[in-house]
């Protein structure tokens, strides 16, 4: 018979558990303590974020231990900081809440700003909660600019100098980067004479 999978066996939320819960018990952990811990279906994921929370200064090397009955060089040890945050970092659901987050305040910014760069566009839509960098808003306005939101003036220096197409202000919300297009996500004004339902 099939084996069906732990849908709660993988993901940050699930890795980050089993590193504090390590880290709280024994000090330390390897990634192949957290791999057995969680149940996870992938080593090498596992060993992603671990490298991943490790340059974002959430975890620490500690040390290294020997492999039992094996030559290969010695296991890594790690452990989590004092200052790393309770949520799991690098989780999708806030990461996916921060991009979009991200997104509404550039649009804003795109409907007020009458010409922009990229570059100009990250530092005017950051906020203290979330920051733009000039990578996300290029990318943003390369979308915008294919879908025919975008009309480029000219140039400043490398940067190219852009505005919004007089009728594309189409509401507050973003367009969604959809396939190889933009979706507007406002609704449609309603026409004036037209039927309600009853």
């Amino acid at each position: 018979m099939k084996r069906l999978r732990n849908p709660r066996a993988g993901g940050p939320t699930a890795y980050w558990a089993a590193m504090r819960g390590l880290t709280a018990g024994a000090g330390r952990f390897t990634m192949r303590d957290v791999f057995a811990r969680c149940g996870a279906q992938s080593l090498n994921t596992v060993k992603c974020y671990v490298r991943a929370c490790v340059r974002a200064g959430h975890v620490r090397e500690v040390g290294a231990q020997p492999r039992p009955g094996s030559r290969q060089t010695p296991a890594k040890l790690y452990a989590v900081t004092a200052t790393a945050p309770t949520p799991a970092p690098f989780e999708k659901a806030r990461a996916a809440r921060r991009f979009g987050a991200a997104q509404l305040q550039m649009w804003t910014a795109i409907r007020a700003l009458p010409a922009f760069t990229s570059r100009e566009l990250a530092a005017h839509a950051s906020t203290d909660e979330v920051a733009v960098g000039p990578d996300l808003a290029r990318i943003f306005c390369w979308h915008l600019r294919r879908a025919g939101y975008l009309q480029e003036l000219g140039r400043s220096g490398r940067w190219r100098v852009l505005r919004l197409k007089p009728g594309m202000n189409t509401g507050p919300l973003p367009p969604a980067i959809s396939g190889g297009g933009m979706v507007d996500r406002n609704p449609r004004p309603r026409r004036s004479g037209a039927r309600t339902p009853s």
